[in-house]
């Protein structure tokens, strides 16, 4: 246990090196928030299902740097390991892959969680703090979304050859599940084939919102977050094994 916080320590600090993370998850997702909750102003809109605007950019931004995190950060941090023989050369002292992957993971957990009070912060002296009306299942949401991107993480954390592919392979995923997943514009406000590829993303957004807003449960969400959270540990497993056998 001692040896794995030295190490989380240590991934700590050449996580925060990468300027990338730290404004995609400290910077932008404030940003986002301020923006948008002033753009669609106060005024409780079908589109945000009768809930004020602001109020739902405020819970919607908390899942913006838990994606930035967890498949940017991560990923980047893994590979640029596996690049340079890093994972090699902590074998040979007697740290296993596994434990660096779990240090990095945890960090990666760490500055969510850090991020998240970043985004209430800025809302609260702005916006305000809607009350939360589903405190447990908010919180199921929320940790049972950061466990499957932090699986998505470390699956394309451990596929991609290089940490510039793991970082493009973390935009292009970002992107997507900001913008459909309710990131930007509310679930309420799509239709058609967008409303169905945004039920099938990994999104945190809708598992936080819609029980902190008190719009929804979060049954159908979880299933697809399952559906996602499965097939990113057998990914996770199999990489893992081949992984190994290079090291």
């Amino acid at each position: 246990m001692n040896r794995l916080t030295a190490l989380a320590a240590t991934e700590a600090r050449l996580l925060m090196r990468d300027w990338t993370v730290l404004v995609f998850a400290f910077v932008f997702p404030p940003f986002v928030m301020v923006t948008l909750a002033g753009v669609f102003g106060t005024e409780p809109d079908d589109g945000f299902a009768m809930q004020r605007p602001d109020d739902y950019y405020v819970a919607a931004s908390i899942g913006i740097p838990m994606v930035a995190l967890t498949l940017i950060g991560l990923p980047v941090a893994l590979a640029s390991y596996r690049e340079r023989g890093v994972l090699r050369r902590f074998e040979a002292f007697g740290v296993s892959a596994a434990r660096v992957v779990t240090a990095q993971a945890v960090i990666a957990a760490g500055l969510v969680l850090l991020a998240t009070v970043l985004v209430l912060a800025v809302a609260a002296p702005t916006y305000g703090i809607p009350a939360v009306a589903e405190p447990l299942e908010t919180a199921v949401g929320f940790a049972a979304s950061l466990l499957t991107l932090l699986l998505l993480g470390v699956a394309i954390g451990l596929a991609a050859p290089t940490a510039r592919a793991a970082q493009a392979i973390g935009l292009l995923a970002f992107f997507p599940l900001f913008l459909l997943g309710g990131g930007g514009p509310p679930k309420g406000a799509m239709d058609g084939a967008m409303l169905t590829l945004s039920d099938a993303l990994p999104s945190p957004v809708p598992l936080i919102a819609d029980p902190w807003l008190g719009v929804g449960g979060i049954g159908s969400a979880l299933v697809v977050l399952a559906v996602w959270a499965l097939l990113a540990l057998v990914a996770t497993v199999w990489l893992a094994r081949r992984t190994a056998t290079r090291v």
